[in-house]
């Protein structure tokens, strides 16, 4: 009985609050703002859109006119551009000889002060020489000849060769590798084995 009076005042509650008109018309307000949001969202992505592809046009057009003026910048003679690549590629020369001759002047203090020990040995001086000229360097110049007062011997550019070659055509061309052993290499090096033994 209670659930019958509790449907019954629900059912009495629906007929005076239900009005179909009411509700057709609340539906036709949410859809038209739903509508409109709609219309305004995608009339702003438009703009954004539009305004992306000006931004991205302009951007286009200032690159193409940049590399249309650098065009036209090569073509065109600068004294101040040539000669800047003409000092960078003067200075780029002059490294790469420093380096070179400075490689060269390294194997030939290693080489010249280690010619107690046999050839191969003396080969691995020479890269060694080479590749690490300027502790070479300062080591013979300025620690044992200036510091220690032993003066460097030179025998040859690279002395890999113990004797002179008598033959004219190859001592042209292999000079610069051989010498002449003398009595002073036996004493060349204070670390040499027969000279510490002694």
């Amino acid at each position: 009985m209670l659930s019958n009076l509790q449907d019954k005042v629900s059912y009495t509650i629906h007929n005076y609050t239900y009005d179909p008109a009411a509700e057709e018309y609340a539906a036709s307000v949410k859809a038209s703002q739903e509508a409109a949001q709609a219309a305004e969202k995608a009339a702003t992505d438009k703009a954004s859109r539009q305004k992306a592809a000006e931004e991205a046009a302009a951007a286009e057009k200032e690159r193409k006119a940049t590399e249309a003026a650098d065009r036209k910048a090569r073509s065109q003679f600068n004294t101040g551009r040539f000669m800047g690549k003409v000092t960078g590629t003067i200075f780029t020369i002059f490294i790469i000889f420093a380096c070179v001759a400075g490689g060269i002047y390294g194997a030939h203090l290693a080489t010249n002060l280690n010619l107690y020990r046999s050839w191969p040995y003396r080969v691995l001086y020479a890269i060694y020489g080479f590749v690490f000229f300027p502790v070479v360097i300062l080591y013979v110049l300025g620690y044992r000849w200036w510091w220690s007062g032993k003066k460097p011997r030179y025998y040859a550019l690279l002395p890999l060769i113990p004797y002179f070659i008598n033959h004219p055509v190859l001592a042209k061309l292999l000079s610069w590798m051989s010498y002449k052993p003398d009595d002073a290499i036996e004493a060349f090096q204070e670390w040499n084995p027969a000279v510490a033994s002694a």
